[in-house]
């Protein structure tokens, strides 16, 4: 007859779930201050962009959190109902009148490794 303990299976099942706890509060933080970073990153390229034609646009890309219970998101971009707000897929994508800007894109291309890399610290640390 053999003896099997699952003693350490159960340990690793409890830690598992302390750490999915413990990752979801580290990762909200860096999320949102990732998000906050590309709106403001965004806003910068727009008002190098937008001259005076858009000079309310910036203001309009904005952040917010979307509920979600299992994800943690969060909206970066231009907000429609605002003044100029509207304008940012034409200032974005371009159109028949004017190239694109790509103030969100380049933005985005910017942020991507730093968000990454806190992503990977938070992993790191769950070790």
């Amino acid at each position: 007859m053999a003896d099997i303990d699952g003693s350490e299976l159960l340990d690793l099942v409890q830690y598992l779930d302390n750490a999915e706890h413990e990752a979801a509060s580290k990762t909200y933080p860096v999320v949102e201050r990732h998000a906050e970073a590309l709106r403001d990153q965004w806003r910068k390229n727009a008002k190098e962009t937008a001259r005076k034609h858009g000079k309310r646009y910036p203001k309009t890309i904005t952040t917010e959190q979307v509920p979600a219970a299992e994800a943690i998101e969060w909206t970066v971009g231009p907000e429609s109902m605002m003044p100029q707000g509207g304008m940012g897929p034409g200032f974005e994508h371009g159109s028949r009148n004017q190239p694109p800007h790509w103030d969100g894109a380049r933005a985005a291309v910017a942020e991507e490794p730093k968000f990454y890399k806190s992503l990977d610290e938070i992993v790191r640390s769950l070790l």
